[in-house]
């Protein structure tokens, strides 16, 4: 996985470092990794992160508290999403297990 300094990661972004900082203050999820000297490491996954939260504050227009509320909007939607793929799975299982007793039956 590739990690980006403070300063690639907000290149990448479009924005300042100290805007980095700023939302990693206001969006509590945004925690990077540090290296043993304390300088932050940010994941692709950060840096993707940060693109949704500048999309939502400087083209949706929303408000830090909005975006928060997207955010976790978003958040619990694909847990449901995938609550609900689990089952279809499960079921399918089943389904299949009920099909090989059928044909070892026969």
């Amino acid at each position: 996985m590739a990690y980006f300094r403070i300063k690639d990661a907000a290149d990448k972004v479009g924005v300042p470092p100290h805007v980095l900082r700023f939302w990693e203050s206001q969006f509590p999820h945004m925690k990077p990794s540090k290296t043993s000297r304390g300088q932050r490491q940010y994941s692709s996954e950060d840096v993707e992160n940060f693109l949704k939260i500048k999309h939502l504050l400087y083209t949706e227009g929303y408000s830090i508290p909005g975006a928060k509320k997207v955010l976790k909007e978003q958040k619990s939607s694909l847990k449901s999403d995938h609550a609900v793929e689990l089952e279809v799975v499960r079921e399918m299982v089943d389904s299949l297990r009920e099909l090989r007793d059928f044909v070892k039956s026969i």
